[in-house]
């Protein structure tokens, strides 16, 4: 999956029906590199090195303690097992991926709320956090990906975070709505939503414009309209795939209204008779 296209302006459309629906562009260009961040500080940091070192693995609350990490680490750091406890992590402030993954036991980030930069953000299978942090100065990120986390119910916030390349949000079977990215306007790459169970709209994104690559929207289990999705704007695919209670008229009215860059592709969604 491409993060970002540049579209041709010739498009030429094909309809089938009970089949998907299918807008194909004309052939994209490359565009040009950007920051893994999305953003550009001008300020130069440890994490712009080409060869950071071995993964730093955090198993135990005591490891934590013994590594008395500096606030710049650009190698990435796993946090994961039996850790209970981040406050030991409250200098960081810049780092290279961010793991946290398959922790059963942790229930809070509180520690993490200094962070400024991060390339790579993962939340996953952390079944006993009800809630993520409010990330107050974390203004630069490249990837932010927070999936399978069955007990999160609240992600948290990001007020300093205008930019991203990329958005991820899947299969936390206890979350209601996307509010915490308020702030977000733009993402140079992709935007993933999909595999929600009880999110029915898209209250949380609504200063979201811009998406540079793939937009997909995919069986998201009560998801009944696009409320709350200011996106006018998609460099790359639309997907919109599989959503049960999704009418397809509201899918295809959505369709027309955006400009979209490469294929449109939708398929699966609720059958109903359109105006």
């Amino acid at each position: 999956m491409r993060d970002s296209t540049f579209a041709l302006t010739c498009r030429s459309t094909f309809t089938a029906l009970g089949a998907a629906l299918v807008l194909t562009a004309c052939p994209t260009e490359d565009p040009p590199p950007v920051s893994d961040t999305g953003t550009e500080t001008g300020e130069p940091s440890c994490l712009d090195t080409e060869s950071p070192g071995p993964d730093i693995v955090i198993n135990t609350d005591a490891e934590i303690e013994e590594l008395q990490l500096g606030e710049c680490v650009p190698e990435r750091i796993i946090i994961t097992s039996t850790v209970t406890n981040l406050t030991g992590l409250s200098n960081l402030r810049e780092v290279g991926i961010l793991e946290i993954r398959f922790a059963p036991t942790l229930t809070t980030l509180l520690g993490l709320g200094n962070l400024e930069r991060v390339d790579t953000l993962i939340i996953t299978g952390n079944n006993a956090m009800p809630a993520l942090i409010e990330f107050k100065q974390l203004a630069s990120v490249g990837s932010i990906t927070i999936t399978g986390n069955s007990g999160l119910t609240d992600l948290g916030s990001f007020p300093a975070l205008t930019s991203a390349r990329r958005l991820e949000i899947a299969g936390n079977d206890d979350l209601t709505d996307y509010s915490g990215f308020e702030a977000l306007t733009s993402l140079t790459g992709s935007l993933e939503l999909w595999d929600a169970a009880i999110i029915e709209n898209f209250v949380g994104l609504e200063n979201l414009v811009s998406v540079g690559g793939d937009l997909r929207i995919e069986d998201n289990k009560v998801l009944t309209s696009f409320d709350g999705l200011g996106v006018t704007s998609i460099g790359g695919d639309l997907k919109v795939l599989t959503n049960e209670k999704l009418s397809e008229c509201l899918v295809e009215d959505f369709a027309a209204v955006v400009d979209v860059g490469g294929a449109t592709i939708l398929s699966g969604n609720k059958v109903a008779l359109c105006d």
